[in-house]
């Protein structure tokens, strides 16, 4: 598991005794700082497998972690925001995923929660949508933690792109390999926005990227991606 973080000193300890099981199991955790300014990668030390730093990015970081000794090691990789709570039995979400699937990639459900609660149902509404959208485009955002064989992700040359469409431009390649695996057990997105209408408006605007790199455009609506960036040879 490879969790980038950037100033997260309030919520990293939290974040990473959650996966305290999955560690007993024999999984390994990797935290990437991107130059912190705070006490993250001190909380960090005691409870993560490996702490080390990269340059900030969401590609750079997340393809740092892929090349630590323990990354090198294991069969399958998991990007996993600080932010997202895995189900208890992930692994063996992932591993049963992979096993019966010749695609070597995947995601999981997810649900949202809120910390000042409130009406469920726009949460449950945007939760339906991002899980929707990922089936109808076979492209995958950040917070429904992809999975992938190293193997794979190796042969797709890792992450790249702005930190703003690295999740989807990953997605986009990694669908010439096969479709994505959805594993049903929900991952929960901790959502940080003030209130609820932020946690839709962040919904939408993801979802609004998301079509718009289906459809062939560059998540911004200026224009159709290169061939590069659209994953051609």
């Amino acid at each position: 598991m490879i969790i980038p973080i950037h100033n997260r000193a309030a919520t990293i300890e939290q974040s990473l005794r959650a996966l305290d099981g999955l560690r007993r199991r024999g999984h390994r955790v990797i935290v990437v700082d991107g130059g912190s300014s705070d006490e993250s990668t001190v909380r960090a030390s005691t409870l993560a497998d490996r702490v080390l730093a990269a340059p900030r990015g969401l590609s750079l970081q997340l393809n740092a972690g892929s090349r630590v000794p323990e990354a090198e090691q294991a069969d399958a990789l998991v990007f996993l925001p600080e932010a997202v709570r895995l189900p208890a039995q992930a692994d063996r979400a992932i591993v049963r995923a992979l096993s019966n699937s010749t695609s070597p990639w995947g995601r999981f459900d997810v649900s949202f929660d809120h910390p000042h609660g409130g009406a469920r149902a726009p949460l449950r509404l945007a939760a339906a949508l991002a899980n929707w959208c990922s089936r109808a485009t076979g492209i995958c955002t950040w917070e429904q933690v992809i999975f992938v064989a190293r193997s794979a992700f190796l042969a797709l040359d890792g992450f790249s792109g702005p930190d703003a469409s690295a999740d989807i431009e990953f997605s986009r390649r990694a669908r010439q390999l096969g479709a994505p695996i959805v594993v049903r057990e929900r991952a929960v997105v901790c959502a940080a926005d003030p209130g609820l209408p932020a946690v839709v408006r962040s919904a939408l605007h993801r979802e609004r990227r998301r079509l718009l790199y289906a459809l062939g455009f560059d998540g911004t609506a200026r224009g159709p991606l290169s061939r590069r960036q659209s994953g051609s040879r």
